[in-house]
């Protein structure tokens, strides 16, 4: 093998140990007996080689993050390592991640940033446990997965299987929107450099359950009689069930009617007064004991099932299988009867929203289901205002118009 002199001027950045040293003269060698020297570069714009045991050319660059990286470029080419060192270094310059970086990042990195963001931000929607609802069904999915991987196809894989599983398209948007979440926070902090298209569905409309007075007379009697003072305040007021089961004793003015809800309380962080039916109030001054929360209850979601199914506001899919196959009335229902009650009584638009809870219009329209009822009832009153108009000589039969008494003006064109 043929000797020279050792020059550090083209030793490999970074190779700063006497064992680095060593290895770095070996590989020199090679070059020399290759006739194949490291390319001189001027500082700051990478530099071009090989090391010893591979046949292709490697570049040696400085990220954005100050941490010096070495890539393969999987060519013996001088112009394709050229090539590549100025796209690596472009990206450097717009702040980017490097493409190697972005390989190694793995979906548990991206989800860990999201509950960070959550928890940062105080959203309601993180759970004591750590985790968001709707996150299972992404976690098992993506677990241990490249991001470089995660593309549209992948996707729509992810969409295929949750449909499989039963899932309604309002359910999987939740998921992917997750999803979509950890890529524009990631983006944000430059470990990606672009964010997939993610192929949302169209969500079913939504739901226009409700409860008339006479039917809900009918459930209350039909429910157990420890749910029924929980149920009465939800149908009345529309407040959220989880929101009422934080109501505690201390917030209740019995001789004002009110109940304050704090802006820890509410979903919308925001505090608001809540009145009280009288029915309610009566319920609760019989209270035996009024510390702890008002409504210290649990789940009661399979008692809620069955009374409905018994008044008819429900029924089993399955019979052998109830409560895994139930529909009709549900608990969040009673928040869309309180609303539709509200506006029909005359409550002012915006004093219904307030005590509610809903910010915008658009949700809180939603919320303000209109019954064919309702709309027979506005029918009437066209009918009763145009009857109490002064006659206008046009006589209208059944499916006819009679125009015996229609005098038609050549000039003016009016009828008399």
């Amino acid at each position: 093998m043929d000797t020279f002199e050792f020059d550090y001027g083209v030793m490999v950045p970074g190779l700063g140990s006497d064992v680095k040293r060593k290895y770095c003269l070996f590989s020199l060698v090679l070059y020399r007996q290759t006739d194949y020297p490291m390319t001189m570069r001027t500082r700051g714009t990478g530099s071009i080689g090989k090391i010893a045991g591979s046949r292709y050319l490697y570049i040696w660059y400085y990220g954005s993050d100050g941490k010096q990286r070495r890539e393969s470029s999987k060519s013996e080419s001088q112009m394709v390592a050229t090539q590549l060192l100025q796209k690596r270094l472009g990206e450097v310059r717009l702040g980017m991640q490097p493409e190697s970086d972005l390989k190694k990042l793995r979906y548990e990195e991206i989800r860990q940033t999201l509950l960070d963001d959550y928890a940062i931000r105080g959203n309601r929607s993180l759970r004591e446990n750590g985790t968001i609802d709707g996150l299972k069904h992404v976690d098992t999915f993506f677990k241990g997965k490249s991001v470089a991987r995660i593309d549209t196809t992948i996707l729509r894989a992810f969409i295929k299987k949750r449909q499989a599983q039963g899932a309604e398209a309002g359910t999987i948007n939740r998921n992917l929107a997750l999803l979509r979440r950890m890529f524009f926070l990631v983006k944000q902090e430059g470990k990606v450099q672009s964010v997939p298209f993610f192929p949302m569905l169209k969500e079913n409309a939504p739901r226009k359950g409700f409860v008339t007075h006479e039917q809900f007379e009918k459930l209350i009697a039909e429910l157990p009689e420890r749910v029924r003072s929980i149920v009465t305040f939800l149908y009345f007021t529309g407040c959220r069930l989880g929101e009422a089961k934080k109501i505690l004793w201390s917030q209740v003015d019995l001789q004002n009617h009110t109940v304050r809800l704090e802006g820890d309380q509410t979903k919308n962080s925001e505090p608001r007064i809540l009145p009280l039916p009288d029915l309610l109030v009566t319920i609760l001054e019989s209270a035996p004991k009024k510390v702890g929360h008002l409504f210290p209850i649990g789940s009661f979601r399979k008692q809620w099932q069955t009374s409905c199914v018994a008044v008819g506001l429900g029924h089993w899919q399955d019979p052998e299988r109830k409560h895994e196959t139930y529909e009709g009335l549900i608990i969040h229902d009673l928040r869309r009867s309180a609303v539709r009650n509200m506006i029909a009584a005359g409550v002012n638009e915006k004093v219904a929203m307030q005590i509610s809870g809903h910010k915008t219009r658009a949700i809180f329209d939603r919320y303000h289901i209109v019954s064919t009822d309702d709309l027979h009832k506005a029918m009437n009153r066209v009918e009763a205002a145009a009857k109490a108009l002064p006659a206008s000589g046009v006589a209208l039969t059944a499916g006819n118009v009679d125009t015996s008494s229609m005098q038609v003006a050549p000039k003016s064109g009016t009828i008399k």
